[in-house]
């Protein structure tokens, strides 16, 4: 019985790394421009997108600071009886923060911080509790660069990653299991922060003061979670020696990515910049659960598959000190058929931003606004398990999320 409760559990917990947990709000100036910003270097921000770009920057030192705030929503429908339920989300608040340093003039050196990667998802008294009830999902990047210009057209640079992230999920063990006092039996997995190091290339090329490219790429990182813990509540007596705190190890994929992009002038005030982003999910075949005591180890088919998206993004100079951008992105769910996860609920998606910037002196402040319009999908997950336990949790899904988010910049020649 342990065997099996604990198998279930761990099963549907990989399905929390599937995807759609990437978070793609690294800028706010960018993120005004559809986050088209592989070849836009025009302040800290391209710390992040591509820091061979900081040789081109005005300024000695550059500054960026942002934060937005995410409130998304999920609902779905039972396929069968046509239950309907929506998730209850905190609003999430990924950050970013960038400095540049002209050191010589040849030489940039580069810090970033952000979090690229993470989640929250709530669901209360739903028909899919035995997958999942809550789960928050956080990692973290810090990235100091160095680059060199190699000429007034040509930059390279060097970045080395350093990550550090964790998941907490909630789910009941199964779909009838209950405690002596009627509740739902759940359990609380830990997977523990863990850290893990990768690396980042990128090329900035200028050809003329009107003509940008750039290249990016950003390797993958394996999060190697060791130390993770299981805790039950609500356990029934009968299973009260079994069903203890126990401890797993686990490997989290954070993909990698690459990406090139162009943006021009055409005339003296508007800025086009367009971006083509290719992500390597396809590194997630599988989720092995290792348990540190007698039990077998889980392993979980995956398969997902590489995504891309193409940004479009444009930003008009009104006058002197104000900027209005936009831009459109169309991003692809990495989830094949079969494997949709109500824990992180990933769907194709429209995705339209806004931006405004205002500049005084050394100061410049930006706004900007992402509206995800998710697109319906009618899909199922498995969750494994013997006899009445085993069965497929099927229905439709559709999300949005509004995303406003505000950035600082500072700039000293």
């Amino acid at each position: 019985m342990k065997k099996v409760l604990i198998l279930l559990l761990l099963i549907s917990f990989g399905s929390i790394y599937a995807g759609g947990y990437r978070v793609a709000l690294q800028g706010q100036r960018m993120l005004g421009m559809a986050h088209a910003g592989l070849s836009v270097f025009n302040n800290a921000e391209t710390a992040f997108f591509n820091p061979a770009g900081m040789a081109f920057l005005d300024g000695k030192y550059n500054f960026s600071f942002g934060v937005s705030g995410i409130m998304s929503h999920v609902k779905y429908q039972n396929a069968y009886y046509y239950q309907a339920y929506e998730t209850d989300n905190p609003i999430g608040t990924p950050f970013y923060l960038y400095a540049a340093y002209q050191a010589t003039d040849k030489v940039s050196l580069g810090l970033a911080v952000y979090t690229p990667f993470g989640s929250s998802t709530v669901w209360h008294d739903w028909a899919g509790s035995d997958i999942v009830n809550e789960i928050s999902m956080k990692v973290f990047y810090i990235q100091p660069s160095m680059t060199f210009k190699f000429s007034d057209m040509l930059s390279l640079s060097a970045s080395l990653i350093m990550v550090y992230g964790g998941v907490t999920y909630n789910k009941n063990v199964n779909r009838y299991l209950t405690g002596d006092n009627g509740e739902k039996t759940t359990v609380q997995l830990d997977s523990g922060m863990t850290g893990a190091a990768g690396y980042d290339l990128s090329l900035a090329f200028r050809p003329t003061k009107n003509l940008s490219i750039g290249l990016n790429y950003r390797s993958s990182v394996i999060l190697d979670a060791k130390y993770g813990k299981a805790e039950f509540d609500n356990v029934p007596s009968f299973l009260s020696n079994k069903l203890k705190t126990t401890a797993f190890s686990a490997k989290l994929p954070m993909p990698a990515e690459f990406g090139i992009g162009f943006s021009v002038k055409p005339v003296d005030k508007l800025l086009l910049a367009v971006d083509y982003n290719y992500t390597y999910w396809s590194i997630y075949k599988e989720l092995r659960i290792d348990f540190k005591n007698d039990l077998p180890p889980s392993i979980a088919e995956k398969n997902y598959k590489n995504t891309s998206s193409i940004r479009f993004g444009a930003e008009y100079q009104l006058n002197d000190n104000m900027f209005v951008r936009a831009g459109y992105y169309y991003d692809q769910s990495p989830v094949t058929k079969g494997y949709f996860s109500p824990e992180t609920p990933s769907l194709d998606s429209n995705n339209y931003t806004f931006g405004f910037g205002y500049q005084m002196n050394k100061w410049t402040f930006d706004l900007s606004l992402l509206y995800v319009d998710g697109q319906e999908r009618t899909d199922y997950t498995y969750v494994k398990g013997e006899g009445s336990s085993a069965h497929k949790f099927g229905g439709t899904y559709v999300n949005n999320a509004i995303i406003p988010g505000i950035g600082v910049s500072y700039s000293i020649k």
